[in-house]
């Protein structure tokens, strides 16, 4: 079960029209199962774009981080969909 979603980033004065995202990836290691954001993946141009932003002085990287609230808030649910879904499997 994955989620795809598309939404514009906004790293403060700047607007990434329709990044794209998926939440639910499977990864073939655990290493960073504890880190922010773990199970999601952004489109690079999106990231390499965010990076060059901030390179420039365009944006701060806190501007750049924020503009990832939205595919958080996507994990978020998508994290408490799956608990749920276990807790109803483990009951059964």
């Amino acid at each position: 079960m994955m989620w795809n979603n598309r939404a514009d980033f906004i790293a403060g004065p700047v607007t990434i029209p329709a990044a794209q995202w998926t939440t639910g990836t499977l990864y073939d290691h655990a290493t960073r199962t504890d880190a922010s954001g773990w199970g999601a993946a952004v489109e690079l141009p999106v990231v390499l774009q965010l990076l060059d932003l901030i390179a420039e002085g365009t944006i701060t990287p806190e501007q750049a981080k924020t503009a990832f609230a939205p595919v958080l808030a996507d994990l978020k649910v998508y994290d408490q969909e799956v608990a749920e879904l276990e807790a109803l499997m483990d009951a059964s």
